[in-house]
């Protein structure tokens, strides 16, 4: 859109769009979301916009001092992605008759501002915002709709959606979906609500269930990138971790189908990006799956579970404050649902680095906010018990695990997976100094 309108806004002009756009539904529960607009706008209006860096909204919004902090940059970025979401949201509803509109446009963090025309006629300024409420509206009715309908019937053993979140799908891209194809909006759908699923990796009816919704949305919409890239992700977590044989090396042919095509369809997306960097990482070239991964990153910054296989990718790479700078809690910890595993991740990756006590808090932080449990989680958390010298807790905790897996393969996973076997080696030798193994 052009800015049609003579001049530059004055201040008090920038000042009453902010006011609007902070007051708005659409910015009510984002508190942190705010301070940002809030910040970035005055700076620019104090005339230090030239100023505004990622480095200074991380000590001035979020009080963050430290020069070492390496998480700071995907903190900021991720919450410049969610802003920018929040005005598109905003000024396509709310927000539509708004005289000024402010943007913050990618690759920086200073706002501009859009001085619009005023519309045509009283009838037109009346008729806009409310059609986009009604077609948004009709698109969350058909998510929630699909959603009852699909999980409902198979009972609670596939894991329940989660609830509709302008931050994470973005509402103006499903409306004009659903305006244009139901099918490729439900594809869409099914993909994302499938992406919930593939957590905890361990288990495989998880992943078998994941990866038939992903190739249901192929089906529904066949040149839809995010089927395949989803469905790349499964196979190859399913046969990845699946034993040698046959069945594991079908596995992981599909997934290699899955992930070419994805890369075909949408070498730009960082959903397709991911998926190829965690096919290569299962194929032990380490160097190339973290070249795309970090790329993923930079292509969508905003996709936090692109981040979270970033985190894995890092963590096996053996590359651990990576993995911990992925998996900061700044970033994850406001996120609505459960499935997710960047906490157990981050528990994890401070086992390696030597941080006993807050692996172990992060950890049980894990499991007691429902993120997923499995053997690799629990046995780092047996792990740092054993090392930071609470040897009784990690006994019990070794014959608890042998409750839970009985044929836990934990020691095939670790040397499968890690890119160095000393990794690998360092939490099976404090797992057998617990008791596990005999």
């Amino acid at each position: 859109m052009q800015d049609t309108s003579p001049g530059i806004p004055s201040e008090k002009d920038v000042q009453d769009a902010l006011g609007r756009v902070l007051s708005s539904e659409v910015f009510a529960a984002a508190d942190r979301l705010r301070e940002f607009l809030h910040y970035i706008v005055v700076e620019n209006i104090e005339g230090r916009g030239d100023k505004i860096l990622g480095k200074r909204i991380a000590q001035d919004v979020y009080g963050r001092r430290s020069e070492k902090d390496i998480a700071t940059a995907n903190v900021v970025r991720v919450d410049a992605g969610r802003l920018r979401r929040r005005l598109d949201v905003y000024y396509l509803g709310e927000g539509a008759q708004d005289p000024l509109r402010i943007h913050v446009a990618k690759g920086g963090y200073a706002p501009h501002f859009e001085v619009k025309a005023p519309p045509v006629n009283s009838q037109a300024k009346t008729s806009s915002a409310p059609r986009f409420g009604m077609v948004v509206g009709a698109a969350v009715f058909l998510i929630a709709g699909f959603a009852a309908a699909f999980f409902g019937l198979r009972g609670s053993k596939i894991a329940q959606p989660s609830s509709f979140d302008p931050d994470q799908r973005n509402q103006v891209e499903r409306a004009v979906l659903f305006e244009t194809s139901p099918a490729a909006l439900q594809a869409r759908n099914i993909a994302e609500d499938a992406r919930s699923m593939l957590f905890p990796a361990t288990q495989p009816t998880r992943l078998l269930a994941a990866l038939i919704l992903f190739e249901n949305a192929i089906e529904l919409k066949p040149d839809y990138f995010g089927g395949y890239a989803g469905a790349a992700q499964a196979a190859t977590l399913s046969g990845g971790l699946a034993p040698e044989g046959p069945d594991r090396d079908q596995m992981l042919a599909k997934a290699k189908h899955y992930a070419e095509k994805a890369m075909r369809l949408a070498p730009s997306e960082a959903w397709s990006q991911s998926a190829m960097a965690l096919l290569l990482m299962f194929e032990r070239d380490f160097d190339e799956a973290t070249r795309l991964s970090v790329r993923a990153v930079k292509l969508d910054p905003s996709d936090l579970i692109v981040l979270e296989f970033d985190a894995i990718i890092a963590f096996f790479s053996g590359n651990f404050e990576r993995a911990a700078a992925s998996s900061d809690p700044a970033i994850h910890e406001n996120r609505r649902g459960t499935r997710f595993p960047w906490r157990n991740v981050l528990g994890n990756a401070c086992f390696y680095l030597g941080k006993y006590q807050d692996s172990i808090n992060h950890l049980m932080d894990a499991a007691a906010s429902g993120q997923p449990v499995s053997e690799i989680n629990t046995a780092h958390l047996i792990a740092s018990l054993q090392a930071s010298g609470r040897t009784a807790e990690a006994q019990k905790r070794v014959q608890e695990y042998k409750e839970a897996w009985p044929d836990s393969r934990i020691e095939e996973f670790m040397f499968r997976l890690f890119r160095d076997p000393e990794d690998a080696k360092n939490l099976v030798n404090h797992l057998r100094q617990a008791g596990w193994g005999r």
